[in-house]
Order: C-alpha cells, then sequence, then structure tokens
C-alpha cells in the first residue's frame, strides 16, 4: 500500500446489471470473495407482462412489508447466505473464467512430487494464453497466481534450477519444452 492502514466503513454494496458477464483477467481468493453472479433465468414475453403490476401491489404493501422485516430478522439471527442457485452460478461461472486452472487441466499434471522448470511452465502458458486469447501477463503474475493455487516456486535440488513443485508439463505440452530451449 501506499499509506498507513486505515478502517473504512462500508458506505454502500455495489451491484452491476448489465446484458453481458464481465471478462475477468483473474480468478483469486479477493474475487472469489466479492463475487455474485445473480442468474435471471426468465424472461417474460410482452405479452404476459402487466403493465398494471406497481397498481396491483399496492393492496399487497402490508403482506410485502411483512415479508421484508421476517427477511431481515432471519438475517440477523443467521446471517445473509447466498442462494443455491447464486452459488452454483458462480461457481461455473468464475470456473470457466479461470485461464490458469484451465491451462493446468489442459497442459500439466498436478503431483505432488513433480518438479517443472519455471521456463518451461512459463512457456506453455505463454503459448496456450496466446491460443486462448488470454492475457499471459509477466512471470511474476504468472508466479503469483501458481502460488496462490498451492504450487510453489522452488530450486531444484543438485542442479539449483528455477522451477515449480507439484506440477510437471503433461506429455501433450512436450513442444513447450522445445520453445524453451530456443528462448
Amino acid at each position: 500500500m501506499r499509506q498507513e492502514f486505515f478502517e473504512y466503513l462500508p458506505q454502500f454494496k455495489l451491484l452491476i446489471a448489465g446484458n453481458h458477464k464481465p471478462s475477468l483477467r483473474s480468478v483469486d481468493e479477493a474475487i472469489k470473495r466479492r463475487f455474485h453472479l445473480i442468474p435471471f433465468m426468465v424472461t417474460i414475453p410482452p405479452e404476459e407482462r402487466d403493465v398494471c403490476l406497481a397498481e396491483k401491489l399496492k393492496a399487497e404493501w402490508p403482506g410485502i412489508l411483512a415479508w421484508m422485516i421476517e427477511g431481515c430478522l432471519e438475517w440477523q439471527r443467521i446471517g445473509l447466505a447466498a442462494p443455491k442457485a447464486v452459488t452454483v452460478a458462480t461457481a461455473a461461472y468464475l470456473e470457466a473464467e479461470d485461464a490458469v486452472a484451465a491451462w493446468i487441466e489442459e497442459a500439466c499434471e498436478v503431483d505432488p512430487n513433480a518438479w517443472e522448470s519455471s521456463n518451461a511452465l512459463f512457456a506453455s502458458w505463454k503459448a496456450w494464453a496466446e491460443r486462448s486469447g488470454e492475457i499471459c501477463g509477466n512471470t511474476k503474475s504468472f508466479r503469483e497466481r501458481l502460488e496462490a493455487r498451492g504450487v510453489h516456486y522452488k530450486r531444484q535440488g543438485g542442479t539449483g534450477g528455477r522451477g515449480y513443485e507439484g506440477l510437471r508439463l503433461a506429455r501433450a505440452s512436450e513442444d513447450a519444452r522445445w520453445r524453451e530451449r530456443e528462448m
């Protein structure tokens, strides 16, 4: 940070409504904590829309207010939890937006005893990202994204080579090793 820590009392909650889902540059714990996708699965056809609905609901105001108060009391008692439809939609969307996870699934093997050079992994990631239209970033951001997934940067014993523990390129990604040698 650029200054001393301070406390901030939130004043509002940002809600974005749109026709298209945002493209996420990375899916990390901060995004997972803050992002909630509310699926709107029903569109009322124009011929079925009730243009007098607001007027009709006036008669229901006491019931609507009671429902709101019950909801507030429940929120105070048990806390605010997202409905299952929101958690399922959010999880599916974040999984689809997680480019590094997709690359790991497609190009790597996860093994706690594995070790792969940082150059080979980054070359594979960069080639995959370019083919997929993703922003590959630099080696520092790549390292941070892998570390967030529990893949740790480490020097290899004996050789002093730099790489990552817990991940290796799959056989289908041998071409990345050749590209690394050309670098």
